[in-house]
């Protein structure tokens, strides 16, 4: 369904890949020190925008930068992260996505993640399951992690990647072209939003893997998301801490062993 916004998304992936070297954007601080928008966050989202109104003009909006959501009146939902690791872009670090999430009557359906520096964009459809996904944690060996949980102790030999934006962190989860596991094995993330999230929840699905936050929800099972974060209003709210992989098993392994007793915050 929403592979109709691919174009879009390679044109905007331009966009920000030729905005990177430009020393003249101006950024601004948001909720906190570290939080940052700039003119290219707000370009990019206006162009998305503008694609999902010409291609889905009766399908919700919820968007990164406020002031631009809108009531579904299908039962579909775009969930918008123009420029997740806007940080990153600001200090000149090549690590930063676009992501879109289609959520359909209450279930995440779809997703395109966009990474403009590399010029790659996927769509969630193409991704091929894990023909033999890790079955226990103890076989892992590389995770990605933020700075919610860098203290938490695992107690195991692995190799940590804080690639400081979620959007990629979650990507190399699921990707795995021409190898036999995916880039990392799983991740341990927080202060996520939906928008952080909702792309990289169907490219989980697709996988067969699992997104699940210290409440015990499996977001890539959920049938009804916004009743599950207390309704449309507290979308923008709801806090994300979570554990994903590729492996249903080491997701619910991670979850036991350390998010369990953890409040959704």
């Amino acid at each position: 369904m929403i592979e109709i916004l691919l174009p879009t998304i390679v044109e905007v992936a331009k966009y920000q890949k030729r905005a990177f070297s430009d020393e003249s954007i101006v950024f601004q601080t948001k909720t906190d020190q570290f939080d940052f928008v700039s003119e290219v966050d707000k370009r990019s989202q206006q162009m998305i925008l503008a694609a999902i109104e010409q291609q889905f003009p009766r399908s919700g909006i919820v968007a990164e930068e406020e002031g631009e959501d809108k009531l579904s009146q299908d039962g579909t939902w775009f969930l918008v992260d123009p420029l997740d690791g806007t940080a990153n872009f600001k200090v000149g670090i090549p690590s930063w996505a676009i992501s879109i999430g289609l959520i359909k009557d209450g279930a995440v359906e779809e997703g395109i993640i966009s990474l403009p520096f590399t010029g790659e964009t996927f769509y969630s459809q193409d991704v091929v399951p894990l023909v033999q996904p890790l079955e226990k944690l103890a076989a892992a060996q590389f995770y990605g992690i933020d700075s919610t949980f860098e203290n938490l102790q695992l107690g195991l030999i692995l190799k940590r990647r804080q690639l400081g934006a979620a959007v990629p962190t979650l990507l190399w989860c699921c990707d795995s072209r021409n190898r036999q596991r995916p880039r990392l094995d799983f991740a341990l993330m927080g202060k996520g939003s939906l928008w952080d999230v909702c792309g990289a929840i169907a490219f989980l699905k697709q996988k067969g893997g699992s997104l699940i936050d210290t409440t015990g929800i499996d977001f890539t099972e959920c049938s009804n998301v916004f009743q599950v974060l207390g309704g449309f209003k507290k979308i923008r709210t709801y806090n994300f801490r979570y554990v994903a992989s590729a492996s249903k098993q080491v997701a619910q392994e991670v979850y036991q062993r350390y998010l369990h007793n953890l409040d959704s915050g």
